[in-house]
């Protein structure tokens, strides 16, 4: 990742190493630092860790990163944004939806946080011992298929920022599919401002 990003996940642990955490789970508006859960599980040795449930997991994980390398892009550009710049009360949106700056900003970094530490839950659980691939009960094909999603897993595990940044660039380079559109608003006003703005109509 960035080394400009303030957010840090998958850092380096040590066996053995024992961390101070500083128990944020009270602040309403850090809720996603939970208070740390317990240092090991107790699991029964008969329950069957059967291979073909590796797939929804290995899927999860992969959604939940690249989840996260779009909220770290979408945290890092939101920040850079002055509040006086677009604001003349601190505050964006409107028709219910209206939230403080400095809110959004905290609520983003939970966002980012709270991925990091799904994506970081999932990866240690897909590769503990009890899903080893020696004890694997799926066909070849599932393996293969979880493999596959494993790779691209760790390709978007090792810089998320990074992958979200190229997969944005291509999204803009494209052009839109044959008979893609975007629809039109029922809001004359609404089409009336896009096309001030953009210099075209929705329709």
């Amino acid at each position: 990742m960035s080394d400009r990003n303030h957010h840090v996940p998958f850092s380096a642990r040590t066996a053995g190493e024992v961390r101070f955490i500083k128990d944020r789970g009270g602040d309403k508006g850090e809720w996603a630092w939970n208070t740390p859960g317990p240092s090991a599980r107790e699991i029964e040795e008969d329950f069957a860790f059967n291979a073909r449930h590796l797939k929804p997991l290995a899927m999860t994980l992969r959604a939940s990163l690249m989840s996260m390398g779009h909220a770290i892009t979408a945290y890092n550009a939101f920040t850079r944004i002055k509040s006086a710049d677009v604001s003349p009360d601190g505050n964006l949106g409107g028709k219910g939806y209206i939230q403080k700056i400095a809110d959004m900003r905290r609520q983003y970094m939970n966002v980012v946080e709270a991925l990091s530490a799904l994506s970081d839950t999932l990866y240690d659980e897909i590769n503990a011992p009890h899903w080893h691939p020696q004890a694997e009960t799926g066909g070849p094909r599932e393996r293969e298929e979880v493999r596959e999603i494993m790779d691209d897993a760790e390709e978007i595990r090792q810089d998320p920022e990074g992958w979200a940044e190229e997969a944005e660039s291509k999204m803009d380079e494209e052009p839109a599919p044959a008979g893609r559109s975007k629809k039109a608003s029922s809001n004359p006003d609404d089409d009336a401002l896009f096309a001030a703005y953009f210099g075209r109509s929705t329709k």
